[in-house]
C-alpha cells in the first residue's frame, strides 16, 4: 500500500470528512461526527464493575458506558481518566484502558492524530475558509481549496466505499455484504477466467478492507479453480496485499467449504456503522398490507356490525392495490368491498372504525 502523503479535509456542520491519499489514490477515510475516537483521554465515572468479565464499565458521556478491562483497585462512583483504545460500535461502548499518571484530560483533533500517525504528508487541502486556521496550527503548508474533496476523488471514492457492490478490471465485481458477525465478500468474474478474476480481486480486497475500515471476521468467497494449487497461491497474493494495513490483518486459511478467512483488528466503526442506520430486519410494505387485511378480518369477525377500514402507509396500500386478488378474496370473507386508507404517520397498520 502507498504510504499516505497527502490530506483533504471537508468541514461540514456537525461533522469532519478527511481523506487520506497515497499517490494521487485515497487509501483511507477518517471521519469525525464529535464522538470519542482512539487516543481520546477522558475524564470518567466507574458506573458498575463485573468481575465475572474482569472489567468495569465506565461513563464517559456516550450513549453506552466503555469497557475497562483493569478493574482492579477501583470501585463504583470512582472518578479516573481512561484513555480510548477502540471507539464506540453500535450496541457496544468504547474499549478503554487506564490513562497515564499527569496526564490532562483532553480530545485530541483528529487531524492532529492523523498528522502525528502520517509523518510523510506533504500536503494538506481545507474546503472552509473558518477551519483553515486550525489546519494551519497543526501544519502551516495547509491549503484553501473549496472543491478539495470533490477535485481530490475523495468524494466518488467514499460512494464507491459505501457501494455494495465494486466493479474489478476484467469486468467482474465484488460484492460486500457487512453483518454484525462478520463481512461477507463474494468475487463475481463477469464471465471471465476464473483464475484471472480472483488475481484481479485480490488488491481491490486489499484496498477496500482499509478504505471501509472493515475489521473483525472476514470471509471472501473466490471463484473456484480447477488446479488446485490455485487457492494457496490466491492466499499468498492475499497475504502479502495486505501486509502494509496498518491494522493487523490475519489470514487464518481456507474454510472446510473453500472460502478464505481472515481477520482485521478493529480501530473503530466501519464507515457503514457510521454512515448508515444499523441493520434491521424490517417489514415489507407487502408484508404490512397483508398482516393488516389479516387483522382486519379478525376485527370484522369480533365486531360484525362495525364499518371497519384497513389504515396503512402509503406503501402499504400501494402493495395492496397491486394485489388484486389478495383484495378481492379479503372482500368475499368480509362481504363487502375492502376500504383502504392511507395513513403517512404509521409505521405498520391500524383498523378504523369509519364514520357513518
Amino acid at each position: 500500500m502507498p504510504a499516505i502523503d497527502e490530506l483533504v479535509v471537508s468541514a461540514g456542520p456537525g461533522e469532519t470528512r478527511i481523506a487520506l491519499l497515497g499517490a494521487g489514490r485515497v487509501v483511507e477515510f477518517e471521519i469525525d461526527r464529535g464522538e470519542v475516537a482512539p487516543g481520546d483521554v477522558l475524564a470518567g465515572r466507574v458506573v458498575e464493575i463485573a468481575p465475572a468479565l474482569g472489567a468495569a464499565f465506565v461513563e464517559i458521556g456516550e450513549a453506552l458506558p466503555g469497557f475497562l478491562s483493569e478493574p482492579n483497585g477501583i470501585s463504583v462512583g470512582e472518578g479516573l481518566l481512561v484513555e480510548v483504545a477502540v471507539a464506540a460500535r453500535p450496541g457496544k461502548g468504547a474499549d478503554l484502558k487506564r490513562a497515564r499518571a499527569g496526564t490532562v484530560p483532553r480530545r485530541i483533533a483528529m487531524l492532529a492524530r492523523v498528522l502525528s500517525g502520517h509523518p510523510g504528508v506533504g500536503r494538506v487541502s481545507v474546503d472552509v475558509s473558518s477551519a483553515l486556521a486550525d489546519a494551519r496550527a497543526l501544519f502551516p503548508a495547509a491549503t484553501m481549496a473549496p472543491n478539495c474533496f470533490e477535485d481530490s476523488g475523495a468524494a466518488d471514492a467514499l460512494d464507491e466505499a459505501l457501494a455494495r457492490r465494486v466493479e474489478l478490471p476484467g469486468g467482474g465485481a465484488l460484492t460486500f455484504a457487512e453483518t454484525e458477525a462478520a463481512t461477507l465478500i463474494d468475487i463475481d468474474g463477469g464471465g471471465g477466467a476464473p483464475a484471472a478474476a480472483n488475481a484481479a480481486a485480490v488488491p481491490e480486497i486489499s484496498r477496500q478492507l482499509r478504505l471501509r475500515a472493515i475489521a473483525g471476521h472476514v470471509l471472501i468467497d473466490a471463484i473456484p479453480m480447477r488446479d488446485r494449487r490455485a487457492l494457496p497461491k490466491l492466499i499468498a497474493a492475499l497475504r502479502d496485499a495486505v501486509a502494509g494495513d496498518p491494522a493487523p490483518v490475519q489470514i487464518a486459511g481456507r474454510t472446510p467449504l473453500g472460502m478464505i478467512e481472515l481477520t482485521r483488528r478493529r480501530r473503530g466503526p466501519s464507515l457503514a456503522e457510521i454512515m448508515f442506520e444499523p441493520c434491521t430486519v424490517a417489514p415489507s410494505a407487502l408484508t404490512i398490507g397483508l398482516d393488516g387485511l389479516r387483522a382486519l378480518l379478525r376485527e370484522a369477525a369480533a365486531r360484525p356490525s362495525a364499518a371497519l377500514a384497513l389504515a396503512a402507509p402509503p406503501r402499504a396500500v400501494a402493495a395492496l392495490r397491486q394485489r388484486p386478488v389478495a383484495l378481492a378474496e379479503a372482500g368475499r370473507r368480509l362481504g363487502r368491498s375492502v376500504v383502504l386508507v392511507e395513513r403517512r404517520g404509521l409505521d405498520l397498520f391500524a383498523i378504523e372504525e369509519l364514520v357513518r
